[in-house]
C-alpha cells in the first residue's frame, strides 16, 4: 500500500481520465470494425488496450483512496482510547474531568456521538440542564431514533420549567417505541 491520500476532486479527475480513455478506446475498435480507419494491428488489441488501461487507472484510484483511509487509523484508535479515559472518569463520578475530555473528542465541529451523548449524561448529573439541552440536540441531530435521549431531553426541558418543549421531547420518545 503506498498509503497516498487524494482529494475528491483529484478522484473526479481521474475517474474521468478513466472514462474518456475507455470510451475513446471503444469509439477507436468501433471504427476500425467498421473499416472507418485503417490500422495495420490485429482485431480486439485496441479494446484489450483500453480495458487494461482503465483497469490500471481504476487501481490506482482504489489505491489511493484506501492509502487515505487507512492513513485515518491511527487517528481512531487514539480518539477510542481517550474516550474510554472519559469513561473511567465518567463512571467514577468525576464529572467535569470527563466532559472535558469528551470535548476534547468532539472538537469544534461536535462531531462525536457517543462523546456528545455523555458529555449530556454527565451535565444532568452536575444539574447543568441548559448545557444537557445543548450536548443532547446536537447528538439528537445525528441519532435522531434514539428513545433514550429524547427522554433526556425532556427530563432537561422539565427541570428548566420548559414544559411544552418537555412534552414535545417525550412525544418524540414515545413514538419511537
Amino acid at each position: 500500500m503506498l498509503g497516498l491520500s487524494i482529494s475528491k476532486k483529484k478522484q473526479k479527475i481521474l475517474v474521468s481520465f478513466a472514462i474518456i480513455i475507455m470510451v475513446g478506446g471503444i469509439a477507436v475498435e468501433w471504427l476500425l470494425g467498421h473499416d472507418l480507419i485503417q490500422i495495420d494491428i490485429p482485431s480486439g488489441t485496441v479494446f484489450g488496450l483500453t480495458i487494461l488501461t482503465g483497469l490500471i487507472i481504476i487501481c490506482c484510484i482504489s489505491s489511493m483512496l484506501t492509502g487515505s483511509y487507512a492513513a485515518k487509523m491511527p487517528e481512531y484508535g487514539e480518539m477510542e482510547t481517550k474516550f474510554n479515559e472519559g469513561m473511567a472518569l465518567y463512571e467514577e463520578g468525576e464529572y467535569e474531568e470527563a466532559i472535558q475530555i469528551f470535548k476534547e473528542l468532539m472538537g469544534s465541529e461536535l462531531n462525536h456521538k457517543r462523546a456528545l451523548y455523555y458529555t449530556a449524561e454527565a451535565y444532568e448529573h452536575l444539574d447543568e440542564h441548559e448545557q444537557v439541552k445543548k450536548y443532547i440536540t446536537k447528538y439528537l441531530e445525528m441519532q435522531p431514533n434514539d428513545q433514550e435521549a429524547w427522554g433526556m431531553l425532556g427530563d432537561a426541558h422539565k427541570k428548566l420549567f420548559e414544559y411544552e418543549e418537555a412534552e414535545e421531547a417525550y412525544s418524540k420518545g414515545k413514538k419511537l417505541s
